[in-house]
């Protein structure tokens, strides 16, 4: 599981793990969003049906022999950290992996991004403060916590 806020290079990182790794699959909540508003990124008045998917595909995939799920979302709070955290036993190991930045980086690598895909500013700002560090319970729950530093 990724965990970060936008622009931290979240999508970047679990590309490249899936180039040097064999039997990986990404879930990115953005490209099932895209899938189910038709193309549009920024709307997201689908959330409950882009959940639902990115949820129902993490356990059709957990059927695959020795596959590694990446869940490419911001995972950004630890209510929605738990929630996979516990709700899927059928994986035997799990990783919490991090992207320490802070909020001007953020916001360069958000400017760099194809304007159809960039986060709207006050939204960055607000996902930003919103994140929480892993609790007790996250810790409790995960077999290893790995930190990308760019």
């Amino acid at each position: 599981m990724l965990s970060a806020f936008p622009a931290s290079g979240k999508s970047t990182w679990a590309k490249k793990y899936k180039e040097t790794h064999n039997n990986v699959v990404i879930l990115n909540s953005d490209e099932i969003r895209m899938e189910v508003t038709h193309g549009d990124y920024l709307d997201h008045s689908h959330q409950k049906e882009v959940w639902e998917l990115f949820e129902r595909r993490i356990h059709e995939n957990a059927e695959i022999e020795n596959v590694t799920v990446i869940l490419d979302a911001l995972n950004d709070v630890n209510e929605v950290r738990l929630t996979y955290l516990t709700t899927t036993p059928e994986f035997d190991k799990k990783i919490l992996v991090m992207f320490p930045s802070n909020l001007e980086k953020s916001q360069r690598l958000n400017g760099l991004r194809d304007p159809l895909v960039r986060v709207p500013e006050n939204i960055l700002i607000d996902l930003y403060n919103k994140f929480e560090e892993p609790n007790e319970e996250v810790y409790n729950n995960i077999n290893e916590i790995w930190y990308v530093y760019w």
